[in-house]
Order: structure tokens, then C-alpha cells, then sequence
């Protein structure tokens, strides 16, 4: 049987613990030290890590081979949209420079993109989730690993559509725009989230939404997406080494395994639609979100790239919706859903394990940390 390193599993039971204890226990709110715990530990083992996760190597030569050679004026053409060398997003290269120019090695720059992707996130479940450690949990496997500590250009321009989504709540286009601008110079697919701002605002209901995902599910068969398979192609997560041919195999894999998931989903978001948007503040923008993403997925399903990895913006915030919807529930349902999705994680860790945990270097012959490592 394949495991994590110890260090990363002792984490995810510290985590399982604590949303016991957050769900089971709200007589003094939400738990904040259990989860600043959490996010110092996600931001050690992910930005310390020496040559773990998808692209590492060649992401680590980009570092300190390729990105000191390319001139600024490539990186501002690149801003303005203008003809460009660069075939990398501006966003990343502009923050590698700024690193490297103190002269630091690479594992300050994975600590330094750590921090930020895992604080936004974190100080996001604080803000938008009643249970911030249950929305940790829905996290951590598998985004925590194959975007945080693998697609770290993925993980930046989504955590930028997070903080776009702060400016979604108080209708403030501009600095949404600002936002939106500066994820897709992180990584271009965060284009799709774009009208992300206008779709909120679009009245959906239980049997709406029923329509709507039993209408996409319809789709799937008949591959729609190829009528735009060019634009979704040049937008897609490259292939920028090796190391994510690791992942590949898996793709497929994870897309079928998805399916129970995005059922569960979407039964949750029919079912206790109405207690939700009387109970929780902002539900009907995160729930639109979600609905989007979980139309998208089964529209794109039978490709497995598609489906897995340019649905992640949306599906990210399902660490939203399902914790506010358990929250809005009496207490044996509430904890009825808890426990479900305690017992999906688990077994999640174990098939993560087997696969990408294998392909990404996160077991315990091959995880290496510069903590104790080095």
C-alpha cells in the first residue's frame, strides 16, 4: 500500500482532526489557530520541497539558466500584448527576476510562490467558508499537490481569479479587471473565468440547476468543445517538461474517478439550494461558480485535460459551496455530509498516493525537504 511521506500524511490527519473539531464543536467559531497551523506547515512542505512535483527540473533551470537572460523589454511586450519571444506567461517570469535578483537559490522562489498561493487560499475559507478547515481538507488532495507544489503558473493565476472574486462581491469592475489582468500573466487559462463577474448575478434555483447539469451531461457524448478546440488548446496547460508526463497517464484516471464526485456535487447543490441562500452571505456567487464549473466538466469530459485541469478555476470553489451548504443544514445532516467527505478524503489519499503521488515524488522514498533534507 502506497502512503505519503510521513510528514504530509501527519499533516492531513492533523487536518481531518481539526475539522472534527470545527464542525463538532462551534461554540467559539471558526478555528483559527487550527488553521494557521495548517498553513505554515502547507507552506513548508510545499516551498521547501526540493525536486517534488510536476516540472520541478525544468522549472528550477528556467530559474536560473533561462530567465536571467531574457531582457525586460521582453517581459513589457509581453504586458502590452505586443510580438514577443516570450512563449511564457510575463507574470511568471517578472516574478522568478524579481527572486533571482537577490541572488537566491530556487528554493526561495518556490517558498516565496508557496506563501502566496497558500495564504490567499487559506485567508479566502477564513473569509467565504463557515468551516475554513473543512474547506483546507477539500483542498489539500489533490490541488494542494498537483497545482501549489507541481503547475505552479496554474496555482498563481488561480489564486489571483480569488482575489478577483473579493472584488465579484463588492461589484467593483475595475479592480476585478486589474485582477483578472494580472492572473492571465500568470497563466492564460484563467481567461475562461473572465465572465465570471456578469454569470454570478444570473438568478438559478434548484430545478435550474438540475436543467442545467442534466443538459451538460446530455452534451458530453456529442464533443461540442471540438467546435472551439483551437482556442481551448492554445489556452490549455502546457507540457513544459517531462515531469508532467508523470501526470498524463492519470489524467484519464482522475477524469472518470471525478465523475462520482461531480454527481455528489451536483446532488448537494439541488437538493439544499434554498437553505443555503437563506443562511450563508454571497452563496448564490460561489454556488454559480460552482454550477459553471461542474457544467463544464461533464461538457468536456471526454477530454481528460479539458475536464480535470481548465475546470479547476471553477471547481476551486466547491471548497466554498460544500462546507457553507453542510453549514446550513440541521446538525445530524451537517455532520452526515462531514463525515462523507472525511471518508471520500481518505480514500482519495490512498488512490492520490498510487498515482500522482508516485509520478510527483510525494512518497516517502522520494520526498525531500530542505528543512532536514539537505
Amino acid at each position: 500500500m502506497t502512503i505519503l511521506h510521513p510528514a504530509i500524511t501527519a499533516v492531513f490527519i492533523f487536518i481531518i482532526l481539526s475539522s472534527f473539531w470545527e464542525v463538532y464543536d462551534e461554540r467559539f467559531g471558526k478555528k483559527k489557530i487550527a488553521l494557521w497551523i495548517v498553513g505554515f506547515a502547507l507552506i513548508i512542505l510545499g516551498g521547501l520541497r526540493g525536486n517534488v512535483g510536476a516540472d520541478y527540473p525544468i522549472y528550477r533551470t528556467m530559474y536560473g539558466v533561462f530567465f536571467p537572460t531574457i531582457d525586460l523589454s521582453e517581459v513589457w511586450s509581453k504586458m502590452l500584448f505586443k510580438d514577443s519571444k516570450l512563449d511564457i506567461e510575463w507574470g511568471y517570469v517578472l516574478l522568478n527576476k524579481v527572486v533571482f535578483s537577490f541572488g537566491l537559490p530556487f528554493f526561495a522562489f518556490t517558498l516565496v510562490v508557496s506563501i502566496l498561493t497558500i495564504s490567499v487560499r487559506l485567508k479566502l475559507f477564513y473569509k467565504d467558508s463557515v468551516y475554513p478547515v473543512f474547506s483546507t481538507l477539500l483542498f489539500f488532495i489533490p490541488v494542494y499537490f498537483t497545482t501549489d507544489n507541481g503547475h505552479m503558473r496554474q496555482a498563481l493565476g488561480m489564486v489571483m481569479c480569488v482575489v478577483a472574486y473579493q472584488f465579484i462581491k463588492t461589484r467593483n469592475l475595475w479592480y476585478y479587471l486589474l485582477c483578472m489582468y494580472i492572473a492571465f500573466g500568470f497563466h492564460k487559462s484563467t481567461v475562461l473565468f473572465l465572465p465570471a463577474f456578469w454569470f454570478v448575478k444570473i438568478p438559478l434555483n434548484s430545478s435550474k440547476i438540475f436543467y442545467l447539469i442534466i443538459i451538460s451531461i446530455i452534451l458530453s457524448p456529442l464533443h461540442i468543445y471540438n467546435s472551439f478546440s483551437g482556442f481551448l488548446e492554445s489556452i490549455s496547460p502546457q507540457d513544459v517538461s517531462n515531469g508532467f508526463n508523470g501526470y498524463i497517464n492519470f489524467e484519464e484516471k482522475a477524469s472518470t474517478f471525478m465523475d462520482g464526485l461531480m454527481i455528489v456535487y451536483s446532488i448537494l447543490l439541488v437538493a439544499f439550494d434554498k437553505q443555503a441562500c437563506q443562511k450563508i452571505y454571497y452563496y448564490e456567487y460561489m454556488r454559480n461558480i460552482l454550477v459553471v464549473g461542474v457544467c463544464c466538466y461533464f461538457i468536456f469530459r471526454d477530454n481528460p485535460v479539458f475536464a480535470t485541469r481548465l475546470v479547476g478555476v471553477f471547481t476551486t470553489f466547491s471548497y466554498l459551496v460544500i462546507p457553507n451548504i453542510a453549514a446550513s443544514l440541521s446538525i445530524s445532516n451537517k455532520r452526515l455530509v462531514h463525515l462523507f467527505f472525511v471518508c471520500f478524503m481518505i480514500f482519495y489519499y490512498f488512490v492520490f498516493a498510487s498515482y500522482q503521488g508516485v509520478a510527483g515524488r510525494f512518497t516517502p522514498d522520494k520526498y525531500t525537504n530542505f528543512l532536514w533534507s539537505y
